[in-house]
């Protein structure tokens, strides 16, 4: 996260000490999809971001501790707009306006001619992580487009209970899962911020 301050001539130097430092929020990149709202406040479903950074893939995984699932469990594609991945690339940050959408299919199996494996089957789920400081106050908010219908056009954002405080405890950065995005994972190790999840918390416990 860059400071700003800004000095307006030598008389406000002395003063500086007791004014607070003002952090600036990681601007939005022009050109850039930015998320909409209804008129209810609710985030309106992305759409184009198959067009947008493949940035990870998952099979099955959950945070549930009591979760309980036949076969693989699901497949889950995650995408992040082109513009808010080239400002991580180039600062180590996610920009203001960021969306990581997850899109989730049920696994498939032995449909000719497919012998052995599992892959890609019906589209079940659609779920968004997103920055944006001037909605929410934590920054980040998590919603879920998924209903046994089908998808919403719109979806309200979870608790902070349910998603923000699993998310701002465990991600590897900002809130984000990193550690199991191998593209942006990658970008941590590029420029030396990578510290293996386990590590990073034997050496949190060390100093506590």
């Amino acid at each position: 996260m860059k400071r700003t301050v800004f000095v307006l001539g030598g008389a406000t130097v002395c003063a500086l000490a007791a004014v607070p430092v003002v952090l600036a929020a990681d601007p939005t990149p022009a050109g850039m999809v930015n998320p909409t709202y209804n008129a209810q406040g609710d985030l309106v479903r992305p759409d184009g971001f198959r067009n947008w950074i493949f940035v990870g893939a998952s099979l099955g995984l959950s945070y549930d501790e009591g979760a309980t699932q036949e076969g693989p469990g699901l497949f889950h594609h995650v995408y992040m707009q082109p513009e808010a991945y080239a400002h991580y690339k180039e600062t180590g940050t996610f920009a203001e306006k960021t969306m990581l959408v997850m899109e989730n299919y049920s696994a498939g199996q032995k449909v000719d001619p497919n012998l052995h494996g599992h892959f890609e089957d019906a589209r079940v789920g659609v779920e968004v992580a997103l920055k944006d400081k001037e909605k929410f106050p934590d920054g980040w908010a998590y919603f879920n487009f998924s209903t046994r219908a089908g998808l919403k056009e719109t979806a309200k954002a979870f608790p902070k209970a349910m998603c923000y405080d699993c998310h701002n405890q465990h991600a590897a950065d900002d809130n984000v899962f990193v550690q199991f995005y191998p593209v942006l994972k990658d970008i941590m190790k590029d420029q030396g911020r990578w510290k293996d999840i386990g590590e990073a918390s034997a050496a949190g416990s060390e100093g506590k």
